[in-house]
């Protein structure tokens, strides 16, 4: 019989992969679910590789796609290919249905999303989910200082702030920022001999404050020939007020880091934009 298990406990006969992919969802079913929030998963291995919203029939979109565009080299459009070339059917999960409108379809979109991100789960998405860098997933800090960034008071001792927002997330765990920010730069001799302290700025707001003990050349190997650095350090307690304050009119966009060996006088910019 079609379907029927062997005794190893796999489908015997898989002639009827598709037949997931071909169950379209009649109007007066549609009409019920509304908005919904639902996944893919690859049934190789049960993880889930796409979280999507829709309506009516979306759900069942990406395998026709996947079918339609053979030569496509997107990420989600190329698992379900190697899903079906090795005989069997993406599984379609519906996560919530009965949404009344979109808006609030794209809200539990990203949050799932999000949910994924968190746990450090990999997915095919090309986008984060809808307004997430505004108001989607982050550590405690970062949510603070999207909201309520005040001005950097002044900061006794010789300093230096390193611009680390390129793969800086908002969701950085301390170790992370701490990474980030200790190297590697291109800092001349005589700063690395002064600077006592050093902060990892991501968009004009100071997301770790650190003391500098001592610095190594880098020795990536993209940096050689480069004189290139990074710091050894712990985190500063003295400093810990400043984390989450901004300092965006000391930091132009393209300038990558900032040195203030006689100490930093702070922000003369009282107001800062949510980030």
């Amino acid at each position: 019989m079609t379907g029927a298990r062997d005794s190893s406990g796999d489908i015997g006969d898989v002639s009827d992969r598709s037949m997931t992919a071909d169950v379209r969802i009649p109007s007066e079913v549609a009409a019920v679910l509304r908005y919904y929030v639902y996944t893919l998963r690859d049934p190789r291995d049960g993880q889930v590789f796409y979280v999507g919203k829709g309506i009516g029939d979306r759900i069942n979109a990406h395998v026709r796609e996947a079918g339609a565009d053979p030569q496509s080299e997107r990420a989600k459009l190329r698992r379900i290919r190697e899903i079906e070339a090795n005989g069997q059917a993406v599984d379609l999960l519906f996560l919530r249905t009965g949404i009344d409108d979109e808006h609030t379809a794209y809200i539990v979109e990203q949050a799932v999303i999000d949910a994924f991100r968190a746990d450090h789960h990999p997915l095919t998405n090309l986008v984060r989910g809808h307004h997430s860098g505004r108001h989607g997933l982050a550590a405690l800090p970062a949510v603070i200082a999207r909201h309520r960034a005040q001005a950097c008071p002044p900061i006794d001792g010789p300093v230096i702030m390193l611009k680390i927002q390129n793969g800086w997330r908002p969701d950085m765990s301390e170790q992370e920022t701490y990474d980030k920010t200790r190297g590697h730069w291109k800092i001349a001799g005589w700063v690395r001999e002064r600077a006592q302290y050093a902060l990892g700025i991501a968009y004009g707001v100071v997301r770790g404050a650190y003391r500098i003990d001592s610095w190594f050349p880098s020795e990536m190997p993209w940096d050689q020939g480069k004189d290139r650095w990074g710091f050894e350090g712990t985190r500063a307690p003295e400093l810990a007020h400043v984390v989450g304050t901004h300092v965006r009119d000391a930091f132009p966009n393209q300038v990558m880091y900032r040195r203030f060996m006689d100490g930093y006088a702070g922000s003369t910019n009282p107001e800062a934009s949510p980030v």
